[in-house]
């Protein structure tokens, strides 16, 4: 799906509140990864940021869930899958 404000894979506030708003489990995986692999980065900050601002009913829950999780994996040494 082609979501508004993506620009060349930049991952801005209105891109990224596009696709939890509006995205599918394809137009998350790219992000998902990227918060696995920099749980601290600024993409998960950014998504935190959003999720503070504004009610993202179900799919917020889920962000919230994956980035404790990275975070989680990342300060015990585990990898994430």
């Amino acid at each position: 799906m082609r979501h508004r404000h993506l620009r060349g894979q930049r991952l801005t506030l209105a891109a990224l509140d596009d696709l939890l708003e509006n995205g599918t489990l394809a137009d998350w995986r790219p992000v998902l990864a990227r918060v696995r692999r920099e749980p601290d980065g600024d993409v998960a900050t950014k998504i935190e940021t959003l999720l503070r601002s504004r009610d993202y009913e179900e799919t917020g829950a889920l962000w919230q869930a994956v980035i404790a999780d990275a975070r989680g994996r990342a300060a015990s040494g585990r990898s994430a899958r």
